[in-house]
């Protein structure tokens, strides 16, 4: 053997290095360097890709130096190790944890991670003592030593246990096929070497460290005593196998239990809430089970036993594999993650691909196959497709202005991508156009059609999935826009240029801009060429600057002529805002678990209440309740805030109908209903709109939402209330509203806005009437109760003569004649102002191999190479069948 070992080590190391360097390196390299480099791989996932080609590398230079010689003068560069001991001792044990990390493992659960330390640490530990200390006269060795020989060894055994499950069954097979695999094994030679070398690594290893330990353990006895060497052997095994035990149990099991019985009392769900972290890392185990753990529980080693062994045999077999695989299986189901996903958005109101991005985005990275990680990745602030340009134009027009944001954007992958803005402007900012175009000439652009919501949005995504371009920009909240246009050409095939056009108000010497609430795919930096009002300006971190300063126009009356005899003014208001006096109000508290996070605004904004508003005015307090009994408190009765219980999710809608059901024959002159951003994900479709029996304020702690669904936007515009940030703003509003009479449309961003009758003509489309007719769309769909199609029609009808964005009308730009005749048939059903929820459309991941898993269109050239490999397969399944049947 001694003689034919260099012979096998050769071959398998030229082998494996032909196929890293001219398979691993060219198709895999490339895109994990590039990734590598824009902090996209996580460094322990860097760590094995470079093993894989620095091992072999290494280990190969170290066979090819000369032994070194019992002479005087020994060559300057030798080797004193033997080739048996820098394969099985260095090169297997390295090349496995590489390709284990690499391949099999994505994202370490406890259990691997620490497997993978205890090989990594344990093999440098060897290595050292092969290069200091192996000499048997040597008497270097060192309690590490021992302590790593330990370890080693009971890895290899580890391996060579789980090995022995399949020797039986390969070799029966190799019997019946034995004919077809030397036929085989002979023309691929040295495919077939590396396959012996890696079937025969757990038999080596095994045999190398056993002889290390023994020679190290022979030298500490020299040094201590042999009870006190064993003694430190059994409490390393011990010790080990102890620290295993603690961190083998996978979590989700108990969060799943846990959540198993909904609490019934205020007591269980504190008792939850304080087990809030274990529940969120056992569902996002459960929810990254198939990058956590390669197996999932199976029965294939019964499959290859029950026609060898007796049936009890066969499951005795599984049942003690599946003991020994336990750190790489998941316990559970592979459908247990749509389950973690709808648990953790029900125990934590928000979800689990928003709670938990960053963990899910490190598992999507730690793949090899780049393709994919790129395809699962959240859309969510993803760097696809570069803003190239950006040119705000601003033209006053005294107190307001016309402001155009003109953008080109650059696809820097090859696939066609979609960039979406959700994005906020002041209340009485009106959007006037959008366009798409190949060229910066808007005139050769594709101009908008102002169409009914639902209509608008069922074309947009029906010409998105036909992959043809369109541009949608609607209106989703008081003050909430989202825009997305698709699809951006594959880079180096275009680009695509888009201009905004809209119309703004000054406040406070300044002209608003758009404020980013969320992006997708898009990204900029400091190549982004920037230009306000045709100056060149420098490269910012920022979509757009909150604001424009603006020099001349003094706020001033503005009365506006429309159809109908109506006359709308709009009047500066720089009078001081009153609170309300001697009126009831019903305050209406989000107990979803979120508002844990806004535990002080609660605090400060009830203390505010008491303090300047129920002194002159009374409220009742509702506690709304995701699992539990809602409550109501007349007269805020021992409400303490700091005490309060935030537990589940609860929609908007859901705390409004608590409310209902809790109201009774309570009347009020304003609702407050005390809440956060709140989960538009997790909000589900509802045609129902509530008739509330007084105006809504929604006043969002921390931030306000991306958007509102339909249902909850209409119920907040009927009413005739509105939105606002702290509960002090809205109070000033609902105080000072009703003093000034009731022709009041709105009193918002500085301005009042009236209604009343008119003789005069309408003016002309353009100038100040799209701000204007806003305010009216405003006025009409509060006045507009209920509301039919045909009143929807009305109000939309408004929209489409002055050419404005509200919240019932959307602009789309199509670009062909089918595209426009498919809309004007979605103008013409019945659920043409039907607009779905359309944000769960957030990723999943999932792996190749596992059901469900994404699946490129065009494979990689490494994907070619596994088609390969898989066709050559296939072949010699055919070739063995085909040989079983004639014989």
């Amino acid at each position: 053997m001694k003689k034919a070992f260099p012979v096998f080590f050769w071959v398998f190391n030229v082998t494996l290095l032909l196929i890293v360097y001219l398979g691993y390196l060219p198709y895999l390299a490339p895109a994990i360097i590039t990734d590598a480099i824009a902090g996209q791989v996580p460094f322990n996932f860097l760590i094995p890709f470079v093993g894989l080609v620095g091992v072999p590398t290494t280990c190969t230079v170290m066979g090819a130096l000369p032994k070194q010689q019992q002479s005087s003068s020994p060559k300057r560069f030798t080797r004193s190790l033997s080739l048996f001991q820098i394969f099985y001792g260095i090169e297997a044990p390295f090349l496995l944890l590489c390709l284990l990390r690499f391949f099999g493992l994505r994202d370490l659960n406890p259990a691997t991670t620490l497997i993978l330390l205890t090989g990594l640490i344990g093999t440098i530990a060897f290595t050292h003592w092969l290069l200091t200390a192996s000499h048997p006269e040597s008497n270097n060795t060192n309690l590490g030593h021992l302590v790593a020989h330990t370890l080693l060894l009971g890895i290899a055994i580890y391996l060579l246990t789980v090995a022995a499950f399949y020797l039986l069954p390969i070799a029966l097979f190799s019997l019946i096929h034995s004919v077809n695999l030397i036929v085989f094994a002979v023309i691929l030679l040295p495919l077939t070497i590396l396959v012996i070398g890696f079937c025969t690594m757990p038999w080596g290893m095994a045999r190398t460290y056993y002889h290390a330990w023994r020679e190290s353990f022979n030298q500490l006895t020299s040094r201590y005593s042999r009870a006190q060497t064993i003694g430190l052997t059994a409490i390393v095994v011990v010790a080990w196998v102890g620290l295993f035990a603690l961190v083998q149990p996978q979590p989700q099991i108990e969060a799943f239990k846990l959540l198993e019985t909904p609490p019934k009392t205020e007591k269980a769900r504190q008792e939850l809430l304080q087990k809030s972290n274990v529940i969120r890392d056992g569902l996002l185990t459960a929810y990254l089970a198939s990058y956590r753990y390669p197996r999932f529980k199976d029965e294939s080693i019964y499959y290859m036993y029950r026609w060898l062994v007796p049936e009890s045999g066969a499951r005795t077999l599984q049942a003690m594999y599946d003991f020994l695989t336990s750190p790489f299986t998941y316990k559970g189901e592979y459908q247990d993650r749509e389950k973690a996903a709808e648990l953790y958005a029900q125990f934590f109101d928000t979800p689990i691909i928003r709670g938990e991005r960053p963990a899910i985005e490190k598992a999507l990275q730690s793949t090899f196959m780049r393709n994919e990680a790129k395809a699962g990745l959240m859309d969510v602030n993803k760097q696809r497709v570069l803003l190239a340009q950006q040119q705000i134009t601003v033209k006053p027009q005294g107190d307001w202005a016309d402001i155009e944001i003109y953008e080109v954007y650059q696809n820097q992958t090859s696939n066609l991508e979609e960039i979406l803005y959700y994005f906020s402007l002041p209340e009485t900012a009106v959007i006037t156009g959008v366009w798409l175009g190949e060229t910066g000439d808007r005139s050769l652009s594709f101009p908008f059609t102002v169409s009914p919501r639902g209509a608008a949005q069922q074309v947009y995504n029906q010409e998105v999935a036909r992959r043809v371009d369109p541009a949608l920009l609607e209106q989703v909240g008081p003050r909430n826009y989202r825009l997305r246009a698709f699809p951006i050409p594959q880079k180096g095939r275009g680009e695509m240029h888009l201009w905004l056009t809209y119309k703004v108000l000054k406040q406070n010497d300044t002209w608003p801009l758009p404020q980013l609430e969320e992006r997708r795919n898009l990204y900029w930096n400091s190549a982004t060429q920037r230009m306000i009002n045709g100056k060149k300006v420098a490269a910012k971190d920022r979509w757009l600057p909150d604001s424009l300063p603006a020099k001349d126009g003094q706020p001033t009356l503005h009365q506006v002529a429309l159809p109908g005899n109506y006359l709308i003014q709009g009047k500066p208001f720089d009078a001081e805002y009153k609170l309300p006096q001697n009126q009831r109000f019903a305050v209406i508290l989000d107990g979803s678990y979120s508002m844990n996070a806004h535990r002080s605004d609660v605090v400060a904004s009830f203390r505010w209440l008491q303090e300047q508003v129920l002194q002159q005015n009374t409220a009742d307090l509702y506690l709304t309740a995701a699992q539990g009994t809602p409550k109501r408190l007349d007269g805020l009765q021992g409400f303490k805030p700091d005490r309060a219980i935030f537990f589940g999710t609860l929609e908007h809608r859901q705390m409004l109908q608590q409310f209902q059901q809790l109201q009774g024959n309570k009347s009020y002159d304003a609702i407050i209903l005390l809440t956060d951003a709140g989960s538009y994900e997790l909000t589900e479709n509802s045609k129902t709109v509530l008739k509330l029996s007084a105006p809504l304020w929604m006043v969002h702690l921390g931030s306000f939402p991306a958007a509102y669904d339909d249902a909850t936007l209409q119920a907040l515009q009927d009413s005739g209330g509105g939105v606002a940030g702290d509960i002090k703003t809205a109070m000033q509003r609902i105080g000072t509203q009703p003093t000034l009479g009731t022709s009041l449309v709105n009193l918002v961003d500085g301005y009042a806005w009236f209604i009343s009758q008119t003789t005069e003509a309408p003016q002309a489309v353009g100038g100040f009437s799209p701000i204007a007719a806003r305010q009216w769309v405003t006025h009409l769909s509060r006045q507009m109760q209920p509301k039919d199609v045909k009143q929807l029609d009305a109000i939309h009808g408004v929209a489409k003569q002055y050419g404005i964005v509200t919240p019932y009308s959307s602009m789309i730009v199509l670009v062909n004649d089918r595209q426009r005749e498919d809309l004007k048939r979605a103008e013409q059903k019945s659920d043409r102002f039907n607009r779905e929820v359309e944000d769960q459309q957030l990723p999943q991941p999932s792996p190749l191999g596992v059901p469900g898993a994404p699946v490129s269109a065009v494979p990689e050239p490494a994907e070619w190479l596994l088609l390969l490999v898989g066709a050559i397969a296939l072949a010699l399944v055919y070739q063995f069948r085909r040989s079983t049947q004639l014989n």
